[in-house]
């Protein structure tokens, strides 16, 4: 089984968070050529995106298609357990992640070199992220500690690496940080201290620091 995936990628790492969680360690490997753009990687994964799962002549793009893929075929469930409404509600906050909150933080990453900032992008951008945040606040568990229960599930693997980037990447551009509720902040406080996650999500910081790095000197 070949995990194909990159350092800084988040959905990347959403994913490496999701087989830690599922105790599965598949190969990783680098795109050929050193980019998922390149005509190697497109041989091999069509869509010439990462993450991208290998499992013989079997190739699976989308992180979520992949995690469900394995919660399935390595029971019990662990990444949608529970009755029909837990695991929708989970599916939900992952789907809420990928399409609404990650779009808005992604589309802050070409303003942290001051001298191409444009503040009006940069304030349209943290209102949204604010109103979402409230409704993240309104969508989680109220008992937790994870965003569907008390274990780790698929609706927390994909925010993990997002509260990351936003720890890092709003004081890099001279926002406030997040507006977490007293709620979340118990979230992601869990989220740091389950060593299965960690294990990902320390080298991920780093890396992160390492890309801020490379903008900032741009």
């Amino acid at each position: 089984m070949i995990l194909y995936s990159t350092p800084l990628s988040s959905y990347s790492a959403k994913l490496r968070i999701a087989c830690a969680l599922l105790d599965l360690a598949p190969e990783l490997r680098a795109p050929p050529d050193g980019s998922y753009r390149s005509a190697a990687y497109r041989a091999i994964v069509s869509l010439g995106t990462v993450p991208a799962l290998v499992e013989g002549d079997f190739v699976l793009s989308e992180s979520d298609a992949i995690a469900e893929y394995l919660d399935e075929t390595h029971p019990p469930a662990r990444l949608l357990p529970g009755p029909p409404r837990q695991r929708a509600r989970i599916r939900f906050l992952s789907r809420f992640h990928d399409l609404h909150l990650e779009p808005h933080l992604r589309a802050l990453f070409g303003q942290v070199a001051p001298s191409t900032r444009d503040t009006a992008i940069v304030a349209a951008r943290l209102a949204e992220i604010a109103r979402l945040v409230t409704i993240l606040d309104s969508s989680i568990d109220p008992i937790g500690p994870f965003a569907a229960g008390p274990t780790p599930t698929l609706a927390d693997c994909g925010f993990a690496p997002s509260l990351a980037i936003a720890d890092a990447l709003l004081p890099a551009i001279g926002a406030a940080e997040l507006p977490l509720t007293p709620r979340l902040r118990l979230w992601r406080a869990a989220l740091r201290q389950d060593p299965r996650i960690e294990t990902v999500m320390a080298p991920y910081r780093d890396e992160i620091q390492r890309w801020l790095a490379t903008k900032r000197s741009a």
